[in-house]
């Protein structure tokens, strides 16, 4: 978007223009009719007498002369060679064009006989000058060579010495044009309203003018204040939120235009130098574009392309090209010119990419689609005006900033700053609605991780079943609140068919974690228990339990399946989990798939003998998967700490550094426990 210093330069030459429309509706405001100010038709000389006003207007013809010379400000110089030229105009326009450096004006005044205390209002002079009375210095603006400045001075009042039995007074303007503006905008007055005459009433008439000038800034400092306290309420959702970038974005956004408009009130009281506001305001500017383009983006799920990563650049480049005129490489206007040419792609692209997300069907980019293009059109309207101004189109460009204030009182409200406003009332509504929605979301999902938590506990016991000959213990440590690791100890009755006491263990882990994973889980320990009571057989078992799980979402599921007698029996079947240890030593396990990857899978069993004593680890890949600084605990160290155990086992993995779900079961075949 255009910087509030860009739209400030329509604010300055609407202030002239005002100005020099408005004098006589000024000077009714400090009492005074419209035949009591009047204007010499008599070339640099302004009577007072004649005239018999309190008040005579200095617009007309001046002498004028380029160049510099500390006699031209004695009143006993003799300046009647010089040419005229009107004081309404800048001399650019006049036959001086590309004039720079110093020249002079001169004009006599007559005051009345009786004594009267005598003021003169100036006009904005461009760029530096001092005012002179019959010699004396009575005032000025800025610094003279070397120490000159880039400033636009505004309106100001001077007091005259008391004139002596009612002599003429010589009056002189020393003038000195910086050399940046010569081509840009022309030295000396920069429009009419030059006045002379009594102190009271033009005091009047000035805080008149001032009072006018000072209602131009006021929605600049009411957007600025709104700007700053709804940036501080953005900021702290997103302290709420800190994973939803976009409230941080605009939150940056509009700090950044609260302390555009900061600058730009600033700026009308203490007149920063140009150049300074200059860099600033676009340096503000391009951080300002920059968490526009960062906020639509994540809104709008805008992919970081080559193209918007070459937006964002020429964005933030725009700053240098202040540094242009200021090191007088290009001149002001083509300066201006480029900034409005780096400025339009990234409201082009915002405005494009609103288009093309709500032609699909983005309902968050149809609740922006007012408000983003009324401000974003109306910041490209408005630097194509004053790229025009930049072609010498100024009048047209300075009716039309004329009739964009949609409101006159009690303030006057430009029209970019009223479109701003309506931009960041319906954003934070937006981004209100958002919270709200994101936050019904999160109890939703509370809710259902309760549900998932509270069936997880039932389907994975926290306490052990009591197995004689078996000395079993267990360490469960999801990564989240729910995890997608599983296990089960299921004994097995004794039947006709099978005299032993046989006990049915399976671990297994869920690939993902938290409630997706936590609902599979319950899903495939509720297929095992069913499964169960048909057949005791590892190979079965995963099988039955692959069949239920393809289809059923895009992930898998690695699990282990063994049946462990009190004799010492063991039958296992893997499904691409890690395999068991005995004693610390790795059992080979035949490969196969994991379960939900393909229905037709065959899982093949092995058979082994445990003596007394021998333990049994199972543990899922939290284990070996534990990370330190990018370093895993790995299969080397599970192997060394794997005849420890369960606790211990998990404790190790825990504190290296916890990145999965960790499970790890220990089984010793043990005649002597009893469970």
């Amino acid at each position: 978007m255009l910087s509030v210093r860009t739209r400030l330069q329509f604010v300055s030459l609407l202030i002239g223009l005002v100005f020099s429309m408005t004098s006589s509706a000024f000077s009714q405001a400090a009492g005074l009719s419209n035949s009591q100010v009047s204007a010499s038709s008599r070339a640099a000389a302004f009577s007072l007498i004649t005239d018999r006003e309190p008040v005579v207007s200095l617009d007309g013809l001046w002498r004028f002369h380029p160049g510099d010379d500390p006699r031209w400000a004695s009143a006993d110089f003799d300046d009647s060679a010089w040419p005229l030229i009107r004081s309404d105009k800048p001399w650019t326009e006049q036959g001086y064009r590309n004039l720079d450096g110093f020249a002079w004006y001169r004009f006599t005044v007559q005051p009345p006989s009786s004594t009267m205390p005598l003021a003169i209002l100036l006009p904005s002079i461009l760029t530096d000058y001092e005012l002179f009375q019959n010699g004396k210095k009575i005032g000025g603006f800025g610094h003279m060579p070397p120490h000159g400045t880039l400033q636009f001075n505004q309106t100001a009042l001077y007091h005259l010495a008391p004139a002596q039995n009612g002599a003429p007074l010589q009056m002189a303007i020393r003038v000195w044009h910086h050399p940046t503006f010569a081509a840009y905008l022309g030295g000396g007055p920069r429009y009419g309203g030059a006045l002379l005459g009594q102190d009271t009433l033009l005091e009047r008439l000035f805080r008149s003018l001032e009072a006018e000038r000072s209602t131009l800034i006021v929605s600049f400092y009411v957007i600025g204040v709104l700007n700053t306290v709804i940036s501080i309420t953005v900021l702290g959702l997103y302290l709420f939120r800190r994973s939803e970038r976009e409230y941080l974005w605009f939150a940056v956004l509009l700090l950044a235009s609260a302390l555009q408009a900061a600058l730009a009130v600033t700026n009308f009281i203490v007149h920063f130098s140009i150049g300074v506001g200059d860099m600033l305001a676009e340096t503000i500017g391009a951080l300002q574009f920059a968490a526009s383009l960062l906020f639509f983006s994540r809104v709008l799920q805008a992919q970081r392309t080559l193209l918007w990563r070459g937006v964002l650049l020429i964005a933030l480049l725009d700053p240098l090209n202040v540094l242009l005129y200021l090191f007088r490489i290009t001149s002001p206007a083509t300066s201006t010119s480029l900034r409005i040419l780096f400025d339009l792609p990234i409201a082009a692209y915002i405005l494009l990419l609103l288009f093309r997300r709500a032609l699909a069907g983005s309902r968050d980019a149809h609740l922006l689609f007012v408000p983003t293009v009324l401000l974003y059109g109306t910041n490209i309207l408005g630097g194509l005006l004053l790229f025009m101004f930049q072609l010498g189109w100024s009048s047209r460009v300075l009716s039309s900033v004329n009739q964009w204030n949609v409101f006159e009182t009690p303030f006057q409200v430009p029209l970019q700053v009223f479109v701003q406003l309506i931009f960041v009332v319906a954003l934070l509504a937006f981004l209100i609605r958002r919270f709200a929605r994101s936050r019904a979301q999160e109890e939703r999902y509370s809710a259902d991780l309760e549900a998932a938590r509270t069936l997880q506990h039932v389907l994975i016991p926290e306490t052990l079943p009591s197995i004689p000959g078996l000395d079993i213990s267990i360490a469960y440590h999801p990564a989240q609140e729910v995890g997608g690791d599983f296990y089960q100890i299921l004994p097995l009755p004794v039947t006709a068919a099978n005299a032993q006491s046989d006990t049915l263990i399976v671990i297994g882990d869920v690939a993902g974690k938290g409630l997706p994973a936590a609902m599979t889980v319950s899903m495939l320990v509720g297929a095992l228990r069913s499964i169960v009571e048909t057949t005791r057989s590892p190979a079965e078992i995963l099988a039955g339990l692959n069949r239920r799980l393809v289809g059923r979402g895009s992930g898998f599921t690695t699990c282990l399946a063994m049946c462990l007698s009190s004799s010492g029996n063991l039958i296992l079947a893997n499904a691409g989990h890690l395999a068991p240890y005995r004693n610390g030593q790795e059992i080979l396990t035949s490969p196969a798939l994991p379960l939900g990857l393909d229905p037709g899978a065959v899982f093949a069993e092995e058979t082994y003998r445990l003596e007394q004593g021998d333990r049994l680890t199972l543990l899922t890949d939290g284990v070996p998967e534990a990370t330190s600084h990018k370093e895993l605990f790995g299969f080397e160290r599970t192997a060394e700490i794997s005849a420890s155990p369960a606790g211990a086992i998990a404790e190790a993995a825990l504190h290296f550094g916890q990145a999965d779900d960790i499970t790890v079961l220990s089984i010793i075949l043990d005649s002597q426990s009893k469970g």
